[in-house]
């Protein structure tokens, strides 16, 4: 139980278009392979690789190409040796002629991707140097080019600010759900995301509940007439 998903604004660069048969199948796909970039809130920027399914008879984006994104992704313990993987599932390039001075004054002030990722804590979280950011390493995986490969970051959050001062450090081997952008390198491997929301202990609680109902023996009903607070849907 486990992904990675990246949304914000890219430059697209060095446009490719692949075909792809696959083994013992007539099934052919064709993708458009960009070149980019990870923009960091501290000012530090790691090569990407965007990927996106095209239709057969589509055409690259010119250079310097803005694109809205949604991908799933793959950041590698070694980036910047190796790049991010993105794996587009949404792609919306911003009208008009990238070549132009004025054609970025169109695009939103967000150079900063947001990551979404619910992963496993993979390190004993530890204090920073600061005295108040604490950190911790997550380990998750998503479907990225034909196969499932890893992400690490390290996720950070200051503890003197009045919305983390109650929050706990995560336990290690346990299962978080977390939002945020890059701020920077990881330490010693990944990326840094710097936290603006986070859930611990994902499953836990259902998995109680679960628990609880079983032994008090009720009996799940195919059809309910309540529905139950954590089952509302609000409009």
């Amino acid at each position: 139980m486990s992904a990675t998903i990246i949304i914000g604004f890219f430059a697209l660069a060095g446009g490719k278009r692949i075909k792809t048969v696959e083994a013992g199948s007539p099934t052919v796909t064709y993708h458009c392979v960009y070149e980019t970039t990870i923009q960091c809130t501290s000012g530090a920027i790691f090569p990407a690789s965007l990927r996106v399914c095209s239709p057969f008879n589509d055409v690259a984006l010119p250079d310097n190409t803005v694109a809205f994104v949604s991908a799933k992704a793959s950041v590698p313990a070694s980036v910047p040796q190796e790049p991010v993987l993105l794996e587009a599932f949404h792609l919306a390039p911003v009208p008009g002629d990238p070549s132009t001075d004025s054609y970025e004054q169109t695009v939103p002030d967000f150079p900063y991707p947001t990551v979404i990722g619910l992963g496993t804590v993979s390190s004993q979280p530890r204090v920073l140097a600061d005295g108040t950011s604490k950190v911790f390493a997550a380990l998750s995986s998503d479907y990225v080019r034909d196969a499932r490969l890893n992400s690490v970051v390290h996720c950070v959050f200051d503890s003197s600010r009045a919305r983390w001062s109650k929050l706990p450090v995560p336990h290690h081997d346990s299962v978080v759900w977390y939002v945020g952008q890059f701020g920077d390198k990881g330490l010693g491997s990944g990326l840094r995301v710097d936290l603006e929301s986070i859930e611990l202990d994902v499953g836990v609680q259902d998995s109680r509940q679960a628990r609880s109902s079983a032994a008090s023996g009720s009996k799940r009903r195919k059809f309910q007439a309540v529905a139950l607070p954590g089952q509302r849907s609000e409009t």
